[in-house]
């Protein structure tokens, strides 16, 4: 999503170049709003903020529990919107996922345009490290770039760091840079235990709980199979990288919001339920071992 959201600001800046891009992070945004406050500049941030036509604000979700910054951010939006600016947020959950930021915020977040951003698939990890290996202007083969790209599937700071860290060790050592080499130098970077999958997920809730998969992915609504069932969805959403369209269809074909609110649920009872925690603790055990 930082990625994208970068890519979105520099494509406006070389295309569109009498337009004002400002891209940001949230803690940047709480930074100067508090500097501003210090300094008693919040004219000259209301100004800043105000004055563009394109902003990219990344990682919206740590604006939560912050309430002035939420306050200032609430007017900026709404001075850039009435205006007709563009404004692009970032977040790693949905909206209506944010816990801690206010009403109004999020009501003007979920009336724009909401992407799911998915982890790039294993032949989009692959051209990454393919044309970062272009741009060093080294030669590595297929066989070590999908051995990267298979054991690396989510972060892409991780993808890129991998393939420079192999480069920057075959130049040091004038190695090939064969799959042996790779494993070697890599075999830290990469998580080594299992995967955990919705299968994986499935089976071990099932097995805590004494189900069937069936009867966890039915219709049926006793308390029991409720119960485990906000579990595995909660788990889903915690260990894999599934949508919530994706986790709802694996059980029993509930919608988005049903996941929500089984993952709010949990969230919550985690906090004062020791029963709960023990349970999703070793759930969790039994995934990893």
């Amino acid at each position: 999503k930082t990625h994208l959201a970068q890519a979105i600001g520099n494509y406006v800046r070389e295309g569109f170049t009498n337009l004002k891009v400002l891209y940001v992070t949230s803690e940047r945004f709480t930074s100067d709003f508090i500097d501003a406050i210090a300094h008693q500049r919040t004219a000259e941030f209301a100004r800043l903020y105000r004055g563009v036509d394109l902003l990219l604000l990344d990682d919206i979700q740590f604006l939560t529990g912050k309430e002035a910054t939420q306050e200032q951010f609430f007017h900026t939006f709404n001075a850039l919107h009435q205006a007709g600016k563009q404004i692009i947020l970032t977040s790693d959950r949905s909206p209506r996922e944010i816990k801690g930021l206010e009403d109004r915020l999020l009501s003007r977040f979920q009336s724009g345009l909401v992407a799911d951003i998915q982890p790039p698939d294993l032949e989009t990890r692959i051209a990454i490290l393919q044309q970062i290996v272009q741009s060093e202007e080294q030669a590595v083969s297929f066989d070590v770039l999908t051995y990267i790209a298979r054991n690396i599937t989510r972060n892409i700071r991780e993808l890129e760091g991998s393939i420079v860290r192999l480069l920057a060790y075959g130049s040091v050592t004038g190695r090939s840079l064969n799959i042996g080499f790779a494993q070697e130098i890599l075999k830290d970077a990469f998580n080594t235990g299992c995967v955990i999958t919705i299968e994986s997920i499935t089976k071990a809730v099932c097995n805590y709980f004494k189900i069937l998969p069936e009867q966890l992915k039915s219709k049926r609504k006793t308390a029991d199979l409720a119960r485990a069932r906000q579990i595995a969805m909660y788990l889903c959403r915690k260990h894999t990288s599934s949508s919530l369209k994706f986790i709802g269809d694996e059980f029993g074909g509930r919608d988005h919001s049903t996941v929500i609110h089984a993952i709010s649920v949990v969230e919550d009872e985690l906090k004062i339920d020791l029963s709960l925690k023990r349970a999703v603790d070793e759930i969790e055990n039994s995934l990893k071992s």
